[in-house]
């Protein structure tokens, strides 16, 4: 399965070097991170002038500040720009642009409610309706707004990855609150929704690939309560699930936390062999990311 995954993903590529949310789309930032992290996992020769032209697209497109737009229409830096710095970070001549973008990073943060937000609520009877605590700090996924799971997720992989070259940084202080809000976060049965555990007094259900995607980035606290309980929990969801997005993600994690991956890999290949993916290319590098044994862009 994995050639005829790597021919689609390759054929996706635009001209300009990048790849697109699927085929014939305008390049995008997310896109061309995972689809060059995934050609590069796979070691083929063939594939090294995709990889160069698509590290090319990134160079071209990092902002002064380090940052990346999500695509040429995005007005300023973005959530995306962890997908390219964690992609970077992976290649010794890029690593000075993957340090770059993690300094942006480091005083990028989601808002808290302040003062007056927090009065509101209080007179309003709303404190605790959502159940969060909004003065812990993760990442948003445009600047002025709130955190949320996912973006913070991608910068703690990223910031992790890259911490003995960020000495001199609040890098410790950034990853300490980036997890604390996703700990914060972490739903009653364990594992994760894309913002919240609960809503109007009523829990939220977890989804399989953001609770892998929070495991990968909590990957060096093996032991604590909610990561054990999530993994049970992610791999409960995954038998109701066909998401190859859901699928690549978990397989990846389990691989980090050392689990057995024999039955998801085999569910991965059942769901591409009916839908191809829909030619959706980060679930096409996903794939093959998962499949081609490479969790080394994910370790920390």
């Amino acid at each position: 399965m994995i050639d005829a995954v790597v021919r689609l993903l390759s054929d996706q590529q635009n001209s300009d070097g990048g790849w697109g949310a699927v085929r014939g789309k305008g390049s995008n930032t997310e896109s061309t991170a995972f689809a060059v992290m995934a050609l590069e996992s796979t070691q083929r020769k063939d594939l090294t002038s995709r990889v160069q032209l698509g590290l090319n697209w990134l160079s071209r497109h990092q902002n002064g500040d380090g940052s990346w737009r999500l695509n040429d229409v995005t007005p300023s830096g973005s959530w995306s720009t962890a997908a390219a710095m964690l992609c970077l970070s992976s290649f010794s001549e890029q690593r000075s642009r993957a340090v770059k973008a993690a300094q942006w990073a480091l005083i990028q943060e989601g808002n808290s409610l302040g003062w007056l937000g927090s009065l509101i609520l209080w007179f309003t009877g709303q404190k605790d309706i959502n159940k969060i605590n909004m003065d812990l700090k993760g990442w948003p996924w445009a600047s002025g707004s709130f955190s949320w799971v996912e973006p913070t997720s991608y910068f703690l992989i990223g910031l992790k990855r890259l911490r003995p070259v960020l000495d001199g940084t609040n890098v410790k202080d950034r990853i300490r609150q980036g997890e604390l809000m996703i700990y914060d976060r972490v739903c009653e049965e364990g594992g994760w929704n894309y913002g919240n555990s609960k809503v109007y007094g009523e829990a939220l259900w977890p989804y399989p690939d953001i609770t892998a995607l929070a495991l990968i980035a909590l990957q060096d606290h093996p032991d604590a309560q909610a990561n054990r309980k999530s993994l049970e929990t992610l791999e409960k969801a995954l038998n109701n699930t066909g998401s190859g997005l859901a699928l690549s993600w978990s397989i990846i994690c389990f691989k980090l936390y050392g689990r057995n991956i024999s039955e998801w890999r085999q569910r991965l290949v059942e769901s591409f062999e009916k839908t191809a993916f829909l030619g959706e290319t980060k679930t096409l590098a996903l794939a093959v990311l998962a499949l081609a044994d490479a969790p080394q862009f994910f370790r920390i």
